[in-house]
């Protein structure tokens, strides 16, 4: 069904404008000729994947390698609770008690929390993406199922995305039990989040609203002139650095994942997808002049 409605709405889109077209893959052709030269040099320690959300075009490079997926495994975790709302097999006002053993270490608020209190499945998943709160992250999962996650993953077509970490801090240097994913799932993946029509324009509404409120704004953000949104989750583990989003450039919006790892400095990959995605915006805006 997933990927029946994306074909349908990129079709439509497509042939809305044929003009655009045309101009489109000469923009493509410029934009690609650029990223190569930037991204190639580091091999397979970099991947991305860009989807122009008007017409579907997409441009890949090493898009379709696995990467350790660190925190942007948390978008599954939102999209699963929100597609299991809209089905009725969940509902996302129900409450969870948080215990002491649900802390976890690492980013969020919820660690530091005295336990006792109860919180909606909602607002653990809107602390999921704004804060990343792996506490929080891991109590949504337990009410949402691992299987049902990666069940969703299978139906939208995003093969390559496998989640079996529900703490989202599995080293992959010291453990193979961490989550996997590509930059072509992650991109399709909010691209979804935005365009699809499987989602009430409600639940669209709210979860791009967590995107656009999320707090680290190292990557994407540092690649756009201030005043331009994005809707984007980040992962950053050690030697793993990873961000995914939509950018809503004047022109249009578009879709863009960022994947590194194997870099001995986080400092470096965040130069990288810096570039890209400066690289990427100016291209961009410019074919649309």
């Amino acid at each position: 069904m997933f990927k029946v409605i994306i074909a349908i709405i990129l079709l439509v889109c497509s042939l809305a404008n044929s003009s655009q077209a045309e101009f489109t893959q000469a923009k493509f052709t410029k934009l690609r000729q650029k990223l190569d030269a930037l991204v190639l040099p580091y091999g397979v320690k970099v991947g991305l994947c860009f989807i122009d959300l008007q017409n579907g075009k997409e441009l890949q490079i090493n898009g379709k390698n696995k990467f350790p997926a660190a925190s942007v495994a948390k978008l599954p975790v939102m999209a699963t609770g929100f597609h299991l709302a809209e089905s009725g097999k969940l509902d996302l006002g129900q409450k969870v008690k948080f215990k002491e053993k649900d802390k976890l270490a690492g980013s969020g608020v919820l660690r530091w929390m005295k336990a006792g209190n109860a919180y909606t499945i909602k607002n653990l998943i809107r602390l999921t993406i704004v804060l990343s709160d792996n506490t929080a992250t891991r109590m949504a999962v337990r009410q949402i199922g691992l299987e049902e996650i990666n069940n969703y993953l299978k139906k939208c077509g995003l093969n390559d995305t496998v989640i079996v970490d529900d703490t989202m801090l599995n080293d992959p240097a010291l453990t193979q039990n961490y989550n996997t994913t590509t930059p072509y799932d992650m991109a399709r993946l909010v691209a979804l989040i935005k365009n699809s029509a499987y989602f009430s324009a409600a639940s669209k509404k709210q979860m791009l609203a967590y995107m656009k409120f999320q707090r680290y704004r190292w990557g994407l953000w540092k690649g756009v002139p201030k005043g331009i949104k994005i809707a984007n989750k980040t992962g950053n583990l050690d030697r793993v650095l990873n961000d995914v989003g939509i950018v809503y450039a004047p022109s249009g919006n578009y879709a863009l994942a960022i994947f590194t790892h194997g870099f001995q400095k986080n400092k470096t990959a965040r130069k990288v997808i810096n570039e890209i995605s400066k690289v990427v915006y100016t291209v961009f805006e410019s074919a649309n002049k």
